[in-house]
């Protein structure tokens, strides 16, 4: 037993030495693996953080529309110094990477086409946010006429044919109502001192229809003055009357043309509204709705030239009824003048016999 103590000894010994040995490799490995673990949790990190961001595309509002290249992103952040810009690809796709988690607001600037405002996306950490932006190409003169179809042509003649005519009979009206206030009151003057000479010279200098239709009722007097027959009260309103006749035309002119723009125009424009809705369905029957920019591109020709032909119309009959008005309160007027004059004339007559 005194022999074999030493040797259980001994072996203990060199079994605790093993052990430990073996312990140290184990801590070694658990320390290296939580190393390489913690390296590659960190590397995981920075890669999360590079990819946070918005990834998007720009296309052509159009079916299957081209990209649209070259477009300037602008995005702004909640944050401090959360904002800058760039640049899409010949593809129309753009990335912004790294970008702090939040809400951002995009704006998306491209030539030939209209800014795109408050796109607003909200940025997940670790996540690239998806966005697609459809942008519509801007409104040229020559694509706005385009939308009207031939149907464009006659409401763009008409419309200015309403715009000519309109103008003419303003300037026409002012010009004949000019100074016929001033007439009156000097054909008067004229009157009371028996000088129908003064009111003839009066009526020749102003020169407008209701001037023209008093020098008629004065000639017929003086003349029959000179044969020595003063006309009668009737002879001398209806020399006035044919004077009337000649000159009321002239306040009439055009008119006719544009009542007729303003109830041609909204068949113009109920025209193009068949036409478009005919589009319309035909894509329909042979598409199917597949296509809705097509479908909606017949629709909308049909809005147009509804829209232009109401546009027409409404401002024609307005002009057109003012200008009946006026027309009507000259007419008054000429007669009123003209009765006035006749009375004048054969008062003075009477009063002299």
């Amino acid at each position: 037993m005194r022999k074999l103590l030493p040797i259980m000894m001994s072996t203990a010994l060199a079994i605790f030495s093993l052990g430990a040995q073996a312990q140290d490799a184990a801590d070694e490995d658990v320390g290296s693996d939580l190393g390489s673990d913690l390296g590659s949790i960190g590397a995981g990190l920075d890669a999360t953080a590079t990819d946070t961001g918005i990834k998007g595309s720009l296309k052509d509002v159009t079916q299957g529309g081209k990209a649209v290249p070259n477009a300037t992103i602008m995005y702004v952040g909640s944050g401090e110094d959360n904002s800058g810009e760039v640049m899409s690809d010949p593809n129309g796709e753009f990335e912004i990477t790294p970008l702090v988690p939040g809400e951002y607001s995009l704006k998306v600037v491209a030539e030939g086409y209209r800014d795109r405002e408050d796109i607003i996306r909200t940025v997940i950490a670790g996540q690239l946010t998806p966005v697609e932006v459809k942008m519509r190409e801007k409104t040229t003169l020559l694509r706005f006429a385009s939308r009207f179809g031939w149907v464009g042509i006659p409401l763009l003649l008409c419309s200015i044919a309403a715009v000519t005519f309109i103008i003419e009979r303003i300037f026409t009206y002012a010009k004949l109502n000019s100074g016929t206030e001033a007439l009156l009151h000097r054909v008067d003057e004229a009157l009371e001192h028996d000088d129908v000479n003064e009111a003839q010279q009066a009526c020749d200098e102003v020169g407008t229809p209701i001037a023209n239709v008093l020098k008629s009722g004065l000639t017929r007097y003086s003349s029959g003055l000179v044969r020595n027959e003063p006309p009668t009260k009737s002879e001398i309103q209806e020399m006035m009357q044919e004077g009337a006749a000649r000159e009321l035309p002239e306040f009439e002119n055009n008119l006719t043309w544009l009542s007729m723009i303003a109830v041609v125009s909204p068949l113009f424009g109920l025209l193009g509204t068949v036409l478009g809705m005919i589009r319309a369905f035909t894509v329909i029957a042979l598409e199917g709705t597949n296509d809705p920019n097509r479908l909606a591109d017949g629709i909308s020709i049909a809005l147009y030239t509804t829209a232009a032909g109401l546009s027409i119309a409404a401002p024609a009959l307005v002009f057109y009824a003012i200008f009946e008005n006026i027309v009507n309160k000259n007419t008054l007027r000429i007669e009123d003048a003209a009765s006035n004059l006749a009375n004048k004339l054969t008062a003075s007559d009477a009063a002299a016999s």
